[in-house]
């Protein structure tokens, strides 16, 4: 299994990640081969959704 460091890492380095978990997060992981439990896939979309409201830095979050 895959762990929130693996999605954080796409996230930063790959747009095309980005944009398509943006579309359809379980699509996008599924391509990427990566593997999240219910309440990990729920941690990084609610990092996500705030990183993208500038919140907070997703790599402050992720790290918590």
């Amino acid at each position: 299994m895959s762990n929130l460091q693996d999605v954080l890492q796409l996230w930063q380095n790959d747009l095309t990640f980005r944009l398509q978990f943006k579309k359809n997060p379980e699509e996008a992981l599924k391509k990427a081969q990566i593997e999240l439990s219910a309440a990990d896939l729920d941690k990084v979309k609610k990092m996500i959704k705030h990183a993208d409201s500038g919140d907070e830095n997703l790599d402050e979050r992720i790290s918590k």
